[in-house]
């Protein structure tokens, strides 16, 4: 039963391992200029913080130390559990055909380590990648405004509504010092409103012809800055001049939420072969 166990869960490493690889987001170039993560310069923005000792520092240095660890995270946990998972394989079916018994303390060493430390380091990556994934906005996005605008949405796609107090339109998710509580996070990606609806992208509704390709919201200001010739008797809300044409965001969320999904599966997977690795190596021989 031991040799058995911990061939099954060698093997539901490698597995579920592989299909991580195959949906990483960062990996597969899924998210936006990702690329450039690993090679921020951390240490000055830790430099402008001690100096400035603000607010918006103290972010964007967490924000960089957080995407170059997930950068660093993705490819060492998911690379190392897939070497030492096909090792614990090939160590397992041996076992399970008992053609290694003088090696199967060897063999349960190898497995308790594997599991422990695949767990820890895939661990890690699930916390910084779920916490990225819920907390942090990207940078652009399918049907944005601009490769560096991703205004947050209500669900039926507008970004602005009028306030005949004031006299114009405000921004419908702004908030007062957190300059990005308009801009979407990527677990908001798999929303309707960010990828492909045909009423939407062929105005099938007039409403949606309230959009104005030189108006958007700022994070420091709750009020759209700048001329329109849109007003709140025609356009309640307002929303983009160009809506998103494909499913690209849905296809990255659902490839992250798989990412995740799975490596929780690697990381029980990888405290069964732990388990089951320390029992092999307390072996009496018996097969059991």
């Amino acid at each position: 039963m031991k040799k058995t166990l911990f061939l099954v869960f060698s093997g539901a490493i490698l597995i579920f391992t592989i299909i991580s690889i195959c949906c990483a987001p960062i990996i597969n170039g899924d998210i936006i200029n990702a690329s450039s993560w690993k090679a921020q310069n951390c240490k000055k923005l830790e430099d402008d913080y001690k100096l400035n000792k603000n607010d918006a520092n103290k972010k964007e240095k967490n924000l960089c130390n957080r995407q170059k660890a997930m950068y660093g995270l993705e490819y060492s946990s998911l690379l190392i559990d897939v070497i030492l998972g096909f090792i614990c394989t090939i160590l397992g079916i041996l076992h399970y055909f008992d053609v290694a018994k003088p090696f199967e303390k060897i063999s349960g060493i190898i497995g308790l380590v594997t599991g422990i430390v695949g767990f820890v380091l895939t661990l890690v990556y699930i916390c910084y990648s779920g916490y990225i994934f819920t907390n942090d906005t990207t940078n652009g996005f399918d049907g944005a405004t601009s490769s560096t605008t991703l205004l947050k949405l209500d669900k039926d796609g507008a970004f602005a509504e009028w306030d005949n107090s004031k006299n114009s339109y405000k921004c419908i998710f702004y908030k007062a010092n957190k300059p990005k509580s308009i801009l979407v996070t990527y677990s908001d990606l798999g929303k309707k409103q960010y990828n492909y609806e045909k009423r939407r992208f062929y105005d099938i509704d007039s409403k949606y012809s309230c959009s104005d390709s030189d108006v958007s919201c700022n994070g420091s200001n709750e009020l759209i800055t700048g001329t329109t010739t849109l007003t709140g008797s025609t356009c309640k809300y307002l929303y983009l001049s160009s809506p998103p044409n494909g499913f690209k965001n849905k296809y990255v969320f659902d490839r992250w939420v798989s990412t995740i999904i799975f490596s929780c599966f690697i990381a029980v997977c990888c405290i069964g072969l732990a388990i089951f690795g320390f029992l092999l190596f307390n072996s009496d021989g018996s097969g059991l």
